[in-house]
């Protein structure tokens, strides 16, 4: 049985009708429902950080603002994937998994391996134009075929070893199997959105530089030389400082909030 079915049943339709024939009983939510709470306030305080530095510490990376937006772009193909694998398993096993906070926690764990495998396939893309000697269209094109196996292996191994996990009946694995499912059917969203979407609006951001390049300067540019990774590339990232800035005072100012939280807790 759903400990959040339960409660959303309690919330919903018998607190309220106890509470209308005994107007002066107070009725809360404790035990788990209360450390879950907790959780949530404390992950709304701290997530947007943590995603905050992540996209700076990317940006840095990639020396391009451009590609980091892409790849966070990638995400919420992360929750088509969690929605749909909690349908799916609802009609595969007996029990049912609705969503739930520890579905929440896999999707941030689910987050890490999405930006690991885009850093894989992003890196070698700016690394062959560094290099020199590729169109950008042919820097793409290797950079995709040649991280293709890694990624498919990270999807591949993840999926297989969280299988288990997924199919537990026993009670003490229950709470595990939601972050399970998010992870893994959340991964393979992740994954085709990754070799299919990603490369796709790479070409198109990159046409749109072209676009606005020509328009402006009348000059036109080769494809290639638009990416901040070519060498001499006119493309100027003077905003990724301005955003290391904003990054640095919300997070100063979170941490200072959350130590009030704390103490005044």
């Amino acid at each position: 049985v759903s400990v959040s079915d339960i409660t959303a049943n309690l919330r919903d339709n018998i607190v309220p009708e106890i509470l209308a024939d005994y107007p002066g009983v107070q009725a809360d939510f404790e035990g788990q429902n209360r450390e879950q709470a907790k959780t949530s306030e404390s992950l709304g305080v701290i997530g947007p950080v943590v995603l905050m530095l992540m996209f700076f510490i990317i940006a840095l990376t990639f020396r391009s603002i451009s590609q980091t937006v892409l790849v966070f772009l990638l995400i919420p193909f992360a929750f088509i994937g969690v929605i749909w694998g909690h349908w799916l398993m609802d009609l595969v096993l007996p029990a049912s998994f609705p969503l739930s906070l520890f579905s929440f926690l896999g999707v941030i764990a689910l987050i890490g391996v999405l930006v690991n495998d885009a850093l894989v396939l992003v890196t070698s893309y700016n690394e062959l134009l560094e290099r020199g000697g590729y169109t950008q269209m042919e820097a793409l094109e290797t950079a995709a075929l040649g991280r293709f196996r890694p990624i498919i292996l990270t999807t591949v191994t993840t999926l297989a070893g969280l299988g288990p996990i997924m199919f537990e009946t026993s009670l003490q694995a229950q709470f595990l199997i939601p972050m399970a499912i998010s992870v893994s059917f959340g991964l393979f969203a992740t994954t085709i959105g990754l070799l299919v979407l990603l490369p796709a609006m790479i070409i198109l951001v990159n046409r749109f530089k072209y676009f606005v390049t020509r328009v402006w300067t009348g000059v036109r540019v080769p494809y290639a030389q638009l990416e901040a990774a070519t060498p001499n590339s006119p493309v100027y990232n003077w905003g990724l400082y301005a955003v290391g800035a904003a990054v640095l005072a919300v997070a100063l100012w979170s941490v200072a909030t959350l130590g009030g939280i704390i103490m005044g807790g």
